[in-house]
């Protein structure tokens, strides 16, 4: 069912000589919504939750794959990324623009079931190891570029969702953004919560096989895509659907991602913590919860590790909305160094005290809860924060969210398994399988991006700053740089306080 709220805003150009098209929001038409912002929170807030219980399933099977399915998991997961960070240049910017957020979203949780059903197929075929893998890889591939489409338009959706719920000016548009940042990254990880338990307790507690347990994530998500049908679309501002209907301009929107990368420097500075979350995601998946835990907590069935990714995404959920709250007063830039510094530790403790055996749980658990304390900055105060410095082009922008997390992922995944060492030591770890690891190089990793991402902040915050007390101007994309001028007075009167 499919509605519209045509009335809760209207639009009109930016001046003529701005020299690109731009959206104002008319306070007078939305004076006349009932109720705009409630309707838009709970739209909001519907859509927030369909997407929490896909990408519930999905975040599941992907802790689960290198635990149940060794190597081929952490190859699956490293395509899984890669197939997801090439979405952002191939076009997932483009099919956003011309579908909408709303049908984005649908499309893209539509798209991840076949991942999700990869772990079943997978399953079936443990006998015939090729035939698994060749299933495995497919369903990543594909599910990968279901998430590129996916978190595109989720950025999309969430941007506007922000503009109507600042309704007519009573509530500033960068406190809006951290609202639903909150909002979201709680419900999003809350959903997570619940179905990474979901399997320590079909398994400990109903005794399924894991097959069963891919079935059960494989028909909820995709009872959860089929649910989008019930979130309204908004609708698309005049240079959204006059450029979308233009199909000479198609690559240009296919390239935004690129295009936004190359000429705004605010987001090559946005890159290390992106890849520091990346980085850290892919060494507590391929390395902690395959191998630490499995020698720390002697757990060779994978038992706990649906309940500790659980702690991170509890974790996770309530800091978000703790950060939420104090983000007007601390300020954005705070929280994310406090998640910097989060990552950091992540890797920081296995540097320090490498022999696995001697670890316990609560050292453990200290990890995942340190990772889910960064990744909650993540999920909501960097994305309030792109869509303040990149107001002017939202899918871009979060496209490149998908681009440098599905390359730093993929890079994690890959480097897992292909940072071999010659003798067994502290820092030289023998994998389940036997093979021989060096986790040291990783750490560094992990470590390095983290110090880089506080000081990328710094710069991009700084960037932004000086655009706005230049009369408000940013860079735009196009053959030659140019620049736009914000529209929306509440980023420049709020960027100078």
């Amino acid at each position: 069912m499919e509605q519209s709220i045509e009335s809760e805003a209207a639009y009109a150009p930016a001046p003529a000589d701005s020299g690109e098209e731009e959206f104002v929001v008319d306070d007078r038409s939305l004076s006349n919504s009932p109720s705009p912002r409630r309707s838009a929170l709970g739209n909001f807030l519907l859509a927030s939750s369909l997407f929490s219980v896909n990408h519930g399933c999905v975040t599941a099977c992907l802790n689960l794959a290198t635990a149940r399915l060794g190597d081929v998991g952490a190859k699956q997961s490293s395509v899984l990324y890669l197939s997801y960070a090439a979405s952002a240049l191939l076009g997932s910017t483009w099919i956003v623009k011309r579908i909408g957020g709303r049908n984005g979203l649908a499309l893209g949780l539509s798209i991840y079931c076949v991942y999700v059903g990869a772990f079943v197929a997978a399953t079936l075929l443990l006998d015939h190891p090729r035939w698994a893998e060749a299933v495995a890889l497919f369903g990543a591939a594909v599910g990968g570029l279901g998430g590129g489409i996916l978190w595109t338009a989720q950025g999309t959706f969430f941007a506007r969702s922000a503009e109507m719920h600042a309704g007519g000016g009573t509530t500033p548009l960068t406190d809006a953004t951290a609202d639903l940042g909150a909002y979201f990254a709680a419900i999003y990880l809350l959903g997570e919560v619940a179905l990474n338990m979901l399997s320590s307790f079909l398994v400990e507690e109903f005794e399924l096989s894991w097959l069963k347990v891919f079935m059960v994530y494989f028909a909820i998500a995709v009872v959860s895509a089929c649910g989008m049908v019930l979130v309204y679309e908004y609708p698309p501002s005049p240079d959204t659907s006059s450029s979308a209907s233009n199909s000479v301009d198609a690559p240009n929107k296919a390239t935004a991602a690129w295009r936004l990368l190359r000429n705004d420097p605010k987001m090559i500075c946005m890159l290390p913590f992106n890849f520091a979350f990346g980085f850290a995601a892919s060494f507590r998946g391929s390395f902690i919860s395959r191998e630490v835990v499995r020698i720390a907590l002697d757990d060779k069935e994978s038992a706990y590790i649906g309940v500790l990714s659980s702690v991170t995404a509890i974790v996770a959920a309530v800091m978000s909305l703790f950060f939420g709250r104090i983000a007007h007063k601390v300020g954005k830039g705070t929280i994310l160094f406090i998640g910097a510094l989060c990552f950091f530790l992540v890797a920081a403790p296995f540097a320090l005290k490498p022999k696995i055996s001697q670890w316990g749980w609560v050292g453990v658990c200290s990890v995942y809860i340190l990772q889910g304390i960064g990744r909650s900055t993540y999920e909501g105060t960097l994305k309030a924060e792109f869509a303040d410095f990149f107001a002017y082009e939202k899918e871009g922008a979060f496209a490149n969210i998908v681009l440098m997390n599905g390359v730093s992922s993929a890079l994690g995944y890959h480097l897992s398994i292909n940072l071999p060492c010659t003798t067994p030591s502290k820092y030289c770890i023998e994998y389940s399988d036997g093979t021989l690891h060096n986790v040291l190089v990783f750490e560094i990793l992990v470590m390095s991006t983290a110090i880089l991402a506080i000081w990328g902040y710094w710069r991009a915050a700084v960037s932004f700053k000086h655009e706005i007390e230049r009369g408000g101007t940013a860079r735009v994309m196009g053959t030659e740089e140019e620049e736009r001028p914000f529209t929306n007075s509440s980023y420049r009167e709020e960027a100078l306080t």
